[in-house]
């Protein structure tokens, strides 16, 4: 038996390659030095919600799909003559898609204050995003009863040790820690609300039956409204971005950085809503993981121990969500895969059992029968 193999590999995977692809493109764009943009974080955070309204071309097409399977069926149904008495509980139905709206909000007003916390905390060196894995580890038992088995305390424990040797290494928890405290803590709040919006959104998607593509084409909508309003209160009052120097000073370069935000986000953006569906809000990591070795190509110092370290944390956080398995201490033996495997060898043992059975009593019967016949021959 081999220490490592592949888990479940399917096309689920595909969104989850596309996002580290573009998260890893757009964590580059950001140390881009020679744009003015990024040191405008609201005005960064504007484009970024503009960028997530392209969503409106998926949605469109989903839409339009919806209605012709609707369409079809209902046509299919009208052509049969028998008749049919359907059975449901109209309440329930109701039910689940009861407040949707208040969800979709809750999500979008999240989203709005986890950017807000990223402009107070755009400074912070920690690599807080490491939490991410175990908060919503947290949330996800809570909301989806999701069990946690060895391969996942072992993931998570590691991910966690590695992270803060990153972190001890490079001295960025101790200057944030001893400069910026509050920042710091605000960080890891950001990271905390990010794990449960992800889990809230698998809920709004399942629960109350509402498209990844209309969950995220009204995120997208209430962030740019709100960080319209946001950006007007901060021209006049809080002074935190320089829109005249800004947009005094904007040319063809700022068009060019502005056009590959948008681009790399909304390739960010839509498989991660993609993953949360058919996957779970913890592969989200993966992503997060991937892209973060962006950050430090151009590092001077320590560079080949940090990649290490990440790659060791990417390998690990694949063990968690089982698309690596190892065969160790009976660390595979919890995998949806061989969990899966186990229940169907019992079905086909008890379906082997029950056809043994069913043989047996057919030889006795026979055996019976002749014996019947016999005896009536004997008779007559």
């Amino acid at each position: 038996m081999a220490f490592i193999r592949f888990g479940k590999i399917d096309k689920n995977l595909i969104p989850i390659f596309i996002g580290c692809i573009f998260c890893f493109l757009n964590r580059y764009l950001n140390q881009y030095k020679d744009t003015n943009l990024f040191k405008n974080i609201i005005l960064t955070n504007i484009f970024i919600s503009f960028s997530d309204l392209f969503m409106i071309v998926p949605y469109i097409i989903y839409k339009i799909r919806s209605k012709k399977v609707v369409h079809n069926d209902n046509h299919e149904l009208n052509q049969m003559d028998t008749k049919f008495e359907y059975i449901y509980e109209e309440n329930n139905i109701e039910d689940d898609i009861k407040y949707k709206e208040r969800y979709i909000l809750l999500i979008g007003i999240i989203f709005f204050i986890n950017y807000i916390m990223f402009v107070k905390t755009f400074e912070m060196k920690t690599n807080t995003w490491i939490v991410y894995i175990l908060f919503t580890s947290i949330f996800y038992y809570i909301i989806f009863k999701a069990k946690l088995f060895k391969h996942h305390y072992l993931s998570i424990i590691i991910i966690l040790i590695i992270g803060l040797i990153i972190d001890l290494i490079q001295g960025n928890i101790q200057n944030d820690f001893t400069n910026n405290i509050v920042s710091l803590i605000l960080s890891f709040i950001r990271v905390i609300l990010l794990s449960f919006n992800y889990v809230i959104i698998k809920y709004t998607m399942e629960k109350k039956f509402v498209s990844l593509y209309e969950i995220g084409l009204f995120n997208g909508i209430i962030n740019l409204i709100l960080f319209i309003i946001f950006a007007i209160f901060d021209y006049f009052f809080f002074h935190i971005d320089n829109y005249e120097e800004y947009f005094n000073n904007f040319d063809g370069k700022e068009v060019l950085v502005i056009f590959g935000l948008m681009f790399t986000q909304f390739g960010i953006y839509l498989p991660l809503f993609i993953i949360d569906k058919n996957n779970s809000p913890c592969h989200i990591f993966i992503i997060f993981i991937f892209g973060q070795l962006a950050y430090y190509i151009n590092l001077q110092e320590n560079l080949v121990i940090v990649i290490i370290c990440l790659i060791i944390i990417l390998f690990f956080s694949l063990i968690f969500n089982e698309i690596i398995e190892i065969n160790f201490c009976g660390l595979s033996h919890d995998t949806k895969k061989n969990i899966i495997s186990r229940a169907q060898t019992e079905v086909d043992e008890s379906i082997i059992i029950k056809t043994d059975t069913l043989d047996e009593n057919n030889d006795n019967n026979k055996m019976e029968e002749n014996s019947i016949e016999l005896n009536n021959i004997i008779n007559n």
